[in-house]
């Protein structure tokens, strides 16, 4: 019976199988884009470069996330003050008399930890404090810049991209080691951070604990920042226990052509040409060879330079930055102002015409290579060739006077 029923009865329906989903794997996400291809492609060229030094995948995106060429930079680049102001105007400015109430209060608040900086050093606190006055205002204004973004603006294109290509991965490594916030990562539009301003590269050759707390943060501990200046400038050869320099008097008939701080020679044949301090009086004796320095040339203050003053044309090779320092320092440190005059009357050149002088100075024979507007070593070089030929004082000081000589000489010689 039970067979017969189940011949007749219909067959039972068979369970519905559930339905397989294969996963389809998404499709890599695009790298965002910053509108400009250049960039874009170098920034993915970097990422790969970045990866082969250590540094993973997820340090590079973090830190690149939306970043973009920062437009302002260019002309930050072209009209940095230590070049293209009067060399009057911008000591005004680094050297004013708030400025110099302002060192003296942080040597006041911060005088322990100097007085030990500068006993392990030999590095003068009045030389640091003025370093962090004259970068950030005593840490007033550290750069508002993203550090990755500024960098790689600089790296990506322009005429600084051999520095700040290192400067860009050397900051990856930053973030990724030390572990600072991104948001924290703030820079000048250089790519200089903290305090005292120095650059991912030097971070990683000179930054130094100088609070004690186990970590180097340049950016909220002043003695960090402070601790890592003596450790650069102690490195470069700092020599404890003596000046700068100092102001002088040349006698006439100097021969100009040696006033450069390339030109050394030592005190004795400076004394000999008729080189005294500002005072009158026969410079120190030193064992140690000097320069003179002329930032407003023949008709503005001299200065006698030792090797302190070299020392810190390595924090930033721009004499009239180094000046600004040492003088500040001296002040702080109850040191006179500048007794001679500068020539106030001189007209400052404009870019265009910088650019102009360079070319003049190229058509007339006196090579100095490709006009950039910044009046450096080599135009300063060819300057002196050019007015020793028309027997002017060789002080290599570009003016408006000269700017039109040569303007004419150019039109003769074409």
């Amino acid at each position: 019976m039970a067979v017969a029923c189940a011949a007749t009865a219909p067959k039972p329906t068979p369970p519905a199988q559930p339905s397989v989903t294969i996963p389809i794997a998404p499709l890599p996400p695009a790298p965002p884009s910053s509108g400009n291809p250049k960039f874009d492609a170098f920034l993915a060229e970097a990422r790969k470069t970045a990866l082969t030094q250590g540094i993973t995948a997820q340090t590079f995106d973090a830190a690149t996330a939306g970043i973009a060429p920062i437009s302002s930079i260019a002309a930050m680049n072209a009209n940095q003050p230590e070049f293209s102001k009067p060399v009057w105007s911008y000591l005004d400015s680094a050297v004013s008399a708030r400025r110099i109430a302002d060192a003296k209060l942080m040597l006041a608040r911060y005088g322990d930890v100097l007085t030990r900086i500068q006993t392990s050093s030999g590095v003068p606190k009045e030389i640091l404090v003025a370093i962090w006055g004259m970068e950030t205002d005593y840490g007033s204004d550290s750069g508002g810049f993203n550090m990755f973004s500024a960098l790689a603006t600089l790296a990506y294109d322009g005429p600084r991209a051999d520095y700040a290509r290192p400067e860009f991965f050397a900051a990856l490594r930053l973030y990724q080691e030390q572990h600072y916030p991104l948001s924290e990562m703030v820079a000048s539009w250089a790519g200089a951070f903290g305090q005292t301003q120095f650059t991912p590269t030097t971070f990683f050759k000179y930054a130094a604990d100088g609070d004690g707390d186990g970590r180097i943060d340049l950016w909220t501990s002043a003695p960090d920042a402070l601790a890592s200046s003596a450790r650069l400038l102690a490195d470069q050869n700092w020599k404890k226990g003596e000046p700068w320099g100092y102001e002088v008097k040349l006698p006439k008939g100097f021969p100009y052509e040696d006033a450069d701080t390339d030109t050394q020679k030592t005190i004795a044949e400076w004394r000999a040409l008729g080189v005294k301090t500002v005072d009158g009086a026969a410079p120190p004796s030193s064992d140690d060879s000097a320069g003179i320095y002329l930032p407003a040339g023949a008709h503005g203050p001299a200065f006698l330079v030792l090797p302190n003053f070299s020392v810190i044309l390595k924090y930033n090779n721009a004499a009239s930055y180094a000046l600004a320092v040492a003088l500040l320092a001296d002040r702080m440190a109850g040191g006179a102002p500048v007794k001679h005059a500068w020539p106030r009357d001189e007209r400052p050149l404009a870019r265009a015409e910088r650019i102009q002088f360079q070319a003049d100075l190229n058509t007339l024979g006196f090579d100095l290579g490709i006009p950039d507007g910044v009046l450096g070593r080599k135009s300063r070089a060819a300057l002196r060739q050019y007015q020793k030929s028309k027997g002017l004082a060789a002080d290599g000081f570009a003016t408006a006077a000269l700017l039109a000589m040569m303007d004419a000489d150019s039109i003769k010689k074409n």
